[in-house]
């Protein structure tokens, strides 16, 4: 997919570029309703670069600032909503997001919660970073939404039937947008194509995230059929998405398979023995406590309830 691309009648993506150290790039999406103005769906990370890449997207439309009509974050994290903030002062535009979400902000607002380290039995040289990890912020500039979503909204967006779907998980308030006549899912981080879905980066949730994630996998995936695609917030659209569910559910079940079989150790001792991506001994800061903490989540969710 070249930097802006059109995808569907009426439905555009550009690349926005991210800070170095992860992925890339996101994706944010740009679709036209019958008055001719644009939804802006996640509108990337708050750098001058992002913000360009963004605004030049509305401008190869022939469009102007104050023809954005919404913002639509799928969920909180930086590299998705970190430009909204600053789209709405151009644009004066209104920002949604599900309640759970703006609920997760406000939580957020200091940073994480500070891990238990003494119970995770995180050893004492590596305590530090952690500590920095949980103390940096996660979330954008933006604290308050203009309009708070719920599940089954249909958006106000003239000639499309975009309806909003939450998917808990990845964090309490994730949402994808299921375009019903176009058969277009736009799936945040829910779903990416290769990329492995964190669960848990929210804050606190009363519930399991990794059952809700598993729910929520559910949900989407019966959304599939001829002709369905997915618009991911990372990499680039596909298709398959019912198959692509079942890659992501069996990934974490396998993992609390791996937790299962180490009942009696530390977070940070079972941790230790999983298999990651690019090995125990690379995770470093952010990644090592999102590794412990989703150890933590499997260890819940595996005392939950027997496994499928």
């Amino acid at each position: 997919m070249t930097a802006f691309a059109t995808l569907a009648d009426g439905v555009h993506a550009a690349r926005i570029p991210m800070p170095a150290g992860g992925l890339p790039f996101s994706l944010a999406y740009l679709i036209e309703d019958a008055r001719g103005r644009l939804t802006v769906v996640d509108p990337g990370s708050p750098t001058a670069e992002a913000q360009a890449a963004l605004m030049g997207a509305v401008d190869a439309l022939g469009r102007r600032p104050a023809d954005v009509a919404a913002i639509v974050l799928t969920h909180l994290h930086a590299d998705h909503a970190g430009g909204a903030e600053e789209l709405r002062r151009r644009t004066g535009a209104p920002v949604l997001l599900h309640r759970r979400e703006q609920e997760a902000l406000d939580a957020l607002a200091s940073g994480l919660p500070a891990p238990d380290l003494d119970a995770w039995g995180v050893p004492a040289e590596r305590r530090p970073e952690l500590q920095a990890a949980a103390a940096a912020p996660v979330v954008p500039s933006l604290r308050r939404a203009d309009g708070l979503l719920e599940d089954g909204d249909l958006l106000d967006v003239p000639g499309r039937r975009l309806r909003v779907l939450h998917t808990p998980g990845h964090t309490p308030g994730s949402v994808c947008l299921h375009d019903e006549d176009a058969g277009l899912v736009l799936s945040g981080d829910h779903v990416l194509p290769t990329v492995n879905t964190g669960l848990g980066l929210g804050g606190p949730s009363a519930s399991n995230p990794i059952a809700d994630y598993l729910t929520s996998l559910r949900r989407v995936a019966a959304l599939d059929g001829p002709g369905v695609w997915v618009l991911p917030g990372h990499e680039h659209p596909f298709t398959g998405l019912a198959d692509r569910c079942a890659v992501l559910a069996e990934h974490h079940l396998r993992r609390a398979r791996e937790v299962a079989a180490h009942p009696g150790g530390t977070v940070w001792e079972v941790a230790a023995s999983l298999t990651w991506t690019g090995g125990w001994d690379a995770l470093r800061g952010f990644t090592l406590l999102s590794a412990l903490s989703q150890t933590a989540l499997h260890r819940d969710f595996v005392a939950r309830a027997p496994l499928p």
